[in-house]
Order: structure tokens, then C-alpha cells, then sequence
């Protein structure tokens, strides 16, 4: 049997996310990564049923396979203001509950910026900032997936180090995964 080649792009969700998929076999892709809601917002309105079910009928059809969600760009795990800290938490939740509604397999997000606190205590917050999210998502089969970093400022996440060292933090090991890009890993050396 011959294996499919996964070759993929992030697609535009405008319109619903579920028209990503038409946007994406119109270009040739095999896999592909969208959001799940506005990449620089916090809040969204809840996912409604049809919207879920659009979703399922143009993945069937479709055939992209698997499909990856990336997470709002505001999201800090290590963030330092408690609020930021707070807005961030839940909108991890919420967006690992609507890709577990939409049946997507990973969520990628950026670690965070420690903004001074120090390495080892925001690798210590991501942990935290992710099993508090793993919690309240018991059972979901969605993966949360760290992205590599290009190391700007005091973003973590450019050394497989640290990445490791977070994900050992993580209670749930089973639920975690990352996500390589090769631009961040050249851009941090």
C-alpha cells in the first residue's frame, strides 16, 4: 500500500472553520492546521452544533488527514501578570474543548515569555498552566503540542531542553506532543 504524502499548509478559517477544508484541497493538501476560533482574541462565542457538524461532513469528504489547530497568539503559560496568567488558562481550555469537539488531534501553542521571572520558574508555570488545563479536559483525546521557538526576548521553548523539561512537569505525559518549526529551530541556532 502506498503511504500518503502529508504535505499541508495552515489554512484560513473565515467563514466557519470547517471552509478551511475547501481551501485546503483546492491547493492539494493532505494535512492541514487551522484555528479554531480568532487567533488574537480571547474570547469567542461557543462552538454551536452545526458548526461541529459542518466541520465533520467537509472533513469526510475532505480526506485531510490529520488536521492540527494552532492556539491564540495571546496565550502566555508563563505569563507573570496574574491576569494574563488567568486569560491564558482559560483559553487554553477553551480551545482544547473545541478542538475535542471538532475531533482535531493536536492544539500547538507557544510555551510563553517568562518576562523576567527566570527560566526555571516559567518552564515551572507552563507545567502548571498545563495540567490545570488537563484537568478541567479529563478524558479529552486532544493532544496539547509545544511549539519549538525561535527564542526572542525571554520566549521559551528554543532549546529542546527546555521543552523537555517542561513536558517531564506535565502530569499527563500521554497528552502531550511537539510541534517542530524548522523556522523557529533555524532562527534560534
Amino acid at each position: 500500500m502506498k503511504e500518503k504524502l502529508l504535505l499541508g499548509a495552515h489554512m484560513s478559517i473565515e467563514g466557519g472553520v470547517h471552509t478551511a477544508f475547501l481551501r485546503g484541497v483546492s491547493i492539494g493538501c493532505t494535512v492541514m492546521q487551522v484555528f479554531v476560533k480568532n487567533n488574537n482574541r480571547w474570547n469567542a462565542p461557543p462552538t454551536a452544533d452545526e458548526d461541529i457538524q459542518s466541520y465533520k461532513r467537509e472533513e469526510a469528504k475532505a480526506r485531510v488527514s490529520p488536521v492540527i489547530a494552532h492556539a491564540a497568539y495571546l496565550i502566555n503559560l508563563c505569563a507573570t501578570s496574574a491576569d494574563v496568567l488567568k486569560k491564558s488558562r482559560a483559553a487554553l481550555v477553551d480551545e482544547l474543548r473545541r478542538c475535542e469537539a471538532f475531533g482535531i488531534k493536536a492544539l500547538v501553542v507557544h510555551p510563553g515569555a517568562h518576562l523576567g521571572a527566570g527560566e526555571g520558574e516559567g518552564i515551572k508555570r507552563i507545567a502548571e498552566s498545563i495540567n490545570a488545563a488537563h484537568d478541567e479536559t479529563e478524558k479529552f483525546k486532544v493532544l496539547t503540542a509545544l511549539e519549538s521557538t525561535a527564542g526572542q526576548g525571554t520566549t521559551l521553548g528554543y532549546r529542546f531542553e527546555q521543552l523537555r523539561a517542561m513536558i517531564d512537569l506535565v502530569e499527563d505525559g500521554s497528552r502531550m506532543a511537539v510541534c517542530l518549526d524548522t523556522c523557529h529551530l533555524f532562527a534560534a541556532g
